[in-house]
This record gives structure tokens, C-alpha cells and sequence, in this order.
């Protein structure tokens, strides 16, 4: 149905049980049953590294020049264990109570697959399409393939369960959290963007790319209402790194350079441009498919009169 669209950023605030607090019990939470969850995946990591005579401990290094995405117990341990951050979001907000699950995803009634899958053919173009030329063009076929075949077909499925867990948390937990603090939305773009680019382990220039995604990523959930687009975005950014470095072109490593940065500020602004004209001309983005604060706050007011 067409409606007019809550602002995605303050939407928490829609819901009954909202409190200022609850969005932090519901990080803190989360980080408990993530740590948790995410040591049973790297438990598992390293049997299976075991099993192939590899050493487990080399599994645990840290920084991107150890990370193995390419094996199937490397790619459990470096790309599974951040994927548990979507379980422990959904454990930790069930506990708290304050909001659906689904409000997390979008403003619009939800996660919308239609709205993800016609985003993602506009990244491979604004994006997926200028970085494979340019690791075609600055990394030459080294040779050495990293992938084994199974190891390729665990990443190709965890890689977006790994992007779609980082939007969930910043773009979602963090910027809803902050946009329900804050009215002013460049502030949670830029709050969350800060807690985005810490978290990623690289040299200057490696942060400073990360950061003008994370922005990019931030304002494409601004334009959207949701986290669809970004998601997308996301994927197919680190998609295309893994993928290139597992057939041998160049690698994924600590030290990036600034060709990086300057290579990500055209394509993340081709992309939003796309997604402003498909918002404003072909309506991609108009349609509530269910009121989620609505219902929500319903099924709390039923409960409360039984």
C-alpha cells in the first residue's frame, strides 16, 4: 500500500515500549550473546582447520594480511563469526521488547527482497563495475588462486550474511539509536559512520575509505528508509575484494592506498544518484508494505488487557 513513509532514522520512537535506554541494553546484549555466538563459530573454525592439518592458532591473527576468507575454515572463522552479530541482534532485541525485529530493516513494513534485488543490479553497475576495472587495471594475475571450491562457495554465502550483519548493526542499531536521540540526520550519519571506520583494522588511507563508506552506506538508508540499498552497496563492495583476491588479483591487507579513497567517492555518489532517481521517478521506495509500529504496538496493548 502507498502511504507516507516514517523517517527511518527516529522510527524506534514509534513504538509504545520506546525508551531512551533501551536501544543501549539492547547494544550491550547483543555484544554478550555475539561474543558468545561468535566463539562457537571460531570453535568450530578451528576443528575443521584441524581436520586439513592447519594450524588453529593461525586462524586467530589478527588484521586483514592473516584473514582467510578463501578456505571453508578460514571464511567460518573470518567471515561466520561476524555474521553472529545478526542472531545476537535478534536475541538481544527479542529480550529487551522494545520494537520488531523488522523495524530494524526498513521503515517501510520490513525487509523488501524486491527492493534489495533491484538495488543490487544498480551497485554491480556504480560500483562492482568501476572497482573490477580497476583491480583488473592495478593488480595483475599473480597466480596463486586461494580458493579451494568449497572454500569459494562458503564465502559466496557468507560474505552477505557478513555485509548484511555490519548494516544491521551501524545502519540499523546505531543510527536508529542515535537518530532516535538526535533530529538532525547528517549527526547519526556521521556518529555512526566514526564507530564504522574504528571498527575496520586498516593503514590512514584504509580508514579513510572505510569511512567515506560507511557515509555513503548511511545516506543511501537515509534515502531508502531501510537498509536494502546499503546491503546491497555493501555486498558487492566486499564481494568483489574477496573474490578478486581468492583468483590471485592482489590481496585483502591492512595497508590500503589512496587510489582506494579516491576510487570510492565517484562510485558510492553514482550509486546514490540512482538510487535518488529511483526513488523520486520510478517509486522504489514509496511503498509501506505494513505499518510494523502499528501492529507492534497492538499486540502491547492487547497484552496489557489480558
Amino acid at each position: 500500500m502507498s502511504a507516507n513513509i516514517p523517517a527511518y532514522f527516529p522510527y524506534p520512537k514509534q513504538f509504545t515500549p520506546y525508551k531512551w535506554y533501551k536501544p543501549l541494553l539492547t547494544a550491550l546484549l547483543m555484544i554478550v550473546f555475539f561474543f558468545v555466538f561468535s566463539t562457537i563459530v571460531g570453535l568450530i573454525g578451528s576443528v575443521l582447520a584441524s581436520a586439513q592439518g592447519v594450524n588453529p592458532v593461525e586462524l586467530m591473527q589478527g588484521g586483514y594480511d592473516h584473514m582467510d576468507a578463501y578456505s571453508v575454515h578460514g571464511a567460518i572463522t573470518s567471515l561466520g563469526s561476524i555474521a553472529m552479530f545478526l542472531p545476537a541482534l535478534l536475541l538481544a532485541n527479542r529480550i529487551v521488547n522494545a520494537r520488531s525485529f523488522s523495524s530494524y530493516s526498513s521503515s517501510r513494513g520490513g525487509f523488501d527482497f524486491g527492493v534489495f534485488f533491484k538495488t543490487l543490479i544498480g551497485a554491480l553497475v556504480c560500483i562492482g563495475l568501476p572497482l573490477t576495472l580497476q583491480t583488473l587495471l592495478t593488480q595483475p594475475q599473480s597466480g596463486n588462486i586461494r580458493f579451494t571450491v568449497a572454500g569459494l562457495i562458503v564465502c559466496l554465502i557468507l560474505v552477505p550474511l557478513q555485509c548484511c550483519a555490519e548494516e544491521y548493526v551501524f545502519r540499523g542499531l546505531a543510527m536508529q539509536t542515535f537518530g532516535s536521540w538526535i533530529k538532525l540526520p547528517v549527526i547519526p550519519i556521521i556518529l555512526q559512520t566514526l564507530l564504522f571506520a574504528a571498527m575496520h583494522p586498516y593503514n590512514i588511507f584504509g580508514v579513510i575509505s572505510v569511512a567515506l563508506m560507511g557515509a555513503g552506506l548511511g545516506v543511501c538508508a537515509y534515502i531508502t528508509n531501510g537498509l536494502e540499498a546499503s546491503c546491497a552497496a555493501h555486498i558487492v563492495n566486499n564481494l568483489t575484494a574477496f573474490l578478486f583476491a581468492g583468483f590471485g588479483f592482489g590481496a585483502v591487507q591492512s595497508e590500503v592506498d589512496v587510489f582506494s579513497v579516491v576510487i570510492i567517492i565517484p562510485c558510492f555518489c553514482l550509486y546514490i544518484a540512482f538510487l535518488l532517481f529511483a526513488k523520486k521517478k520510478l517509486g522504489w521506495f514509496g511503498k509501506v508494505r505494513k505499518d510494523d509500529a502499528a501492529l507492534f504496538n497492538q499486540k502491547i496493548a492487547l497484552r496489557k488487557q489480558a
